[in-house]
């Protein structure tokens, strides 16, 4: 029963978090196209914060969890001989399904929390009050180049998360089972760990978008006080966490 009732704001949360990002991007979409000088200063200021800082903690983890499945996979390799199915469910695997949710919730946990304390904070400042007395609209200002420089750090993340769990990956392999760096890369740069790679592109930007309006609508609740952004920022991961692994549950039972 108490899930029953829960429902209906659940159902309301996913749709505010849906309207604000469609609403950013046309928003963002207006400005670009006007030749907002704001937006373009709005959005060198969000490619860092979104695309490159990120990149520092990213690669590493990316690296740790190729060494996992490796390490996993090279002791496989030593008890049984089966490269050609071993390697190329690995590589499938590691393109397809870790780098892709590894790079999911490095998001949930940058970008949900950074919206909704950033949100947070300018609902308090009476920022959204100022945007609207000025004309302009609040959603596109506020969200519209963090949409922006999501979407674009999409493939650079997955590209370069992609590289750094193969080498991760391989050097297990070679030190445990002995597989070679050109016989690991001939399979991790195959045609069917390519499209394995397209379709983790795919499930990143569904995990993103996710990420983003979770942290828009749990930012855009009324805040109270500073304690509030604080918890509007936990709820944000948590709820964030929760819809990526529900997402990428439903995908691997619907694939």
């Amino acid at each position: 029963m108490d899930t029953l009732k829960g429902l209906p704001k659940l159902l309301a949360a996913i749709g505010a978090g849906l309207w604000l990002t469609l609403r950013a991007a046309s928003g963002m979409a207006r400005r670009t196209l006007a030749g907002d000088a704001l937006a373009q200063r709005q959005m060198a200021q969000a490619l860092p914060v979104h695309v490159w800082r990120p990149l520092r903690t990213l690669l590493p983890l990316a690296a740790l969890a190729g060494a996992i499945a490796g390490t996993g996979a090279a002791r496989l390799l030593a008890l049984y001989n089966a490269q050609i199915p071993v390697l190329t469910a690995l590589a499938a695997i590691l393109l397809r399904d870790i780098a892709p949710l590894l790079v999911g919730l490095f998001a949930c946990g940058s970008v949900s929390v950074a919206l909704a304390a950033r949100l947070g904070a300018m609902a308090l400042n009476r920022e959204i009050d100022a945007l609207e007395a000025l004309g302009r609209d609040p959603v596109a200002h506020a969200l519209g180049p963090s949409l922006a420089a999501v979407l674009l750090s999409i493939p650079i993340h997955i590209s370069l998360a992609a590289v750094a769990a193969v080498i991760g990956c391989g050097v297990p392999l070679g030190l445990i089972a002995n597989v070679a760096w050109p016989l690991w890369a001939g399979y991790a740069l195959s045609h069917d760990a390519a499209q394995a790679l397209l379709t983790g592109m795919g499930k990143l930007l569904l995990y993103a978008l996710i990420a983003f309006a979770v942290g828009s609508a749990v930012g855009a609740k009324p805040v109270r006080s500073p304690a509030d952004i604080g918890r509007r920022a936990i709820t944000a991961f948590t709820a964030g966490l929760l819809g990526i692994f529900a997402a990428a549950a439903i995908w691997t039972g619907l694939a």
